[in-house]
């Protein structure tokens, strides 16, 4: 067996945790879809978009209604995966886990609206691991599906008329200074609001921000496009933000040290960490960025869209299928390789975790290839699953572009497809025929 040191995979889960991401990158609690531009979806759904039939589904303002089993549930809380399609992706398509059981567990069911680009299509999928069954409930519905939309179906709820945007206040926003910063609390960075302040284009604080950042200002300005209010403790201050629908690839924080007026960047271009910390060292940080910290990719993450696969030689055994995961928070790298007559998946975290097994999801433009996977080493830093009779390396063979990739269900970055035909091809030829 290759070497938990050698270059090979691991995935990474908060010691002690299930492994999460934040609501940004992940996935958005909502309690209906009032506002979010779901209206031209409203309306009943049903196998062959006949609703006489026993599995049925209601998309509304109010959310979701579905019917199977005798049963009738409506979604109280759901999850909308707005990455789940990839940080660029533009279409109509909307993801969502209709199901979810808390905030660290999404459910087992995955639910596409205007699946595949077409509207009035919701396709329901099971994300159970291996060896696990759907409650009849659920399985009832992804029977069923794909879901049309009814013929003769009318809106439940007629789309609202938004209403007129107000205009911005008149004036200017405060320019942020050492001295002001206390009484800037709950405010929030603006262009042309005076009751907000400016943060990054005026005044002693954008003058310091400038200087460590550089020509990386109008990066930052883009990645804080959707951003916190200035918080604070203590004596320290600061805002997090991302580029709109890019939390976890495209954003960034700013902390300020007042009481030795330093300034401290973090920003990810790409899905990729890079630090601005005061010459004197970093500063320590308050608990609110400890957490983006760490939902988000590290300073050690490779950037998107990753890197081509790659052979690696190992000494006395066939080669390996080497390649890096892309903007992800957890997971390093993955390695496929022949154990004797076996096909294995090696995954390397920058993280350890803590669970026994876990299940890391490959997510295709033509389905998902769900990979149950357990712990390798003491320190949970490297993983292996036996890939006999999965489809994943047949995945691996036919598609390109990227795949997006998963773990317990939460977004964890891309890998590249690039040369993975050509590499899987010399390092599981001894186990398998390609």
């Amino acid at each position: 067996m290759p070497s938990p040191h050698s270059k090979i995979p691991l995935l990474s889960i908060a010691a002690g945790m299930a492994l999460s991401l934040p609501g940004t990158a992940g996935a958005v609690t909502l309690t209906s879809l009032k506002g979010m531009e779901f209206a031209g979806s409203y309306g009943s759904y049903a196998p062959r978009g006949d609703c006489s039939q026993e599995v049925r589904l209601v998309i509304d303002e109010s959310g979701f209604t579905f019917r199977a089993s005798g049963r009738t549930v409506k979604s109280a809380r759901f999850e909308y995966a707005a990455s789940f399609l990839g940080p660029t992706y533009e279409g109509i398509s909307a993801v969502f886990f209709p199901f979810p059981v808390n905030d660290s567990d999404f459910g087992q069911v995955i639910m596409t609206v205007n699946d595949d680009e077409k509207r009035g299509v919701v396709r329901l999928d099971a994300d159970v691991p291996r060896g696990q069954r759907l409650d009849p409930f659920k399985a009832a519905l992804v029977a069923g599906s794909p879901l049309l939309l009814c013929k003769g179906s009318a809106p439940a709820v007629a789309p609202t008329r938004a209403a007129p945007s107000r205009p911005p206040a008149a004036g200017k926003p405060t320019p942020l200074s050492w001295a002001n910063l206390s009484s800037s609390v709950g405010k929030f960075q603006s262009d042309s609001d005076q009751n907000g302040i400016d943060l990054l284009t005026s005044g002693p604080v954008a003058d310091a921000i400038r200087t460590r950042l550089g020509a990386k200002m109008q990066a930052l300005g883009v990645n804080l496009s959707v951003v916190s209010p200035l918080q604070r403790q203590g004596s320290f201050y600061w805002a997090t933000g991302n580029a709109p629908h890019q939390g976890g690839v495209e954003q960034a924080y700013v902390l300020l040290d007042a009481s030795h007026r330093a300034v401290q960047v973090g920003l990810w271009e790409k899905g990729k960490l890079t630090v601005y910390a005061p010459q004197g060292g970093r500063i320590p940080v308050p608990q609110d960025i400890a957490r983006l910290l760490a939902d988000s990719p590290p300073e050690d993450a490779v950037a998107l869209p990753g890197t081509p696969w790659e052979v690696v030689p190992v000494q006395g055994r066939p080669p390996i299928a080497y390649v890096d995961a892309a903007a992800s928070p957890n997971i390093k790298s993955f390695s496929l390789f022949c154990e004797g007559n076996r096909p294995m998946m090696a995954v390397l975290l920058n993280k350890p975790a803590a669970s026994p097994r876990v299940t890391v999801t490959w997510n295709f433009a033509g389905g998902l290839v769900d990979v149950p996977t357990g712990r390798a080493n003491t320190q949970g830093t490297f993983w292996q699953a036996n890939l006999t009779g999965s489809p994943l390396i047949p995945m691996l063979l036919r598609q390109t572009g990227s795949v997006m990739l998963r773990i317990n269900s939460r977004l964890e970055g891309e890998v590249l497809l690039t040369g993975a035909p050509a590499a899987l091809r010399s390092a599981m030829r001894t186990c398998l025929k390609l």
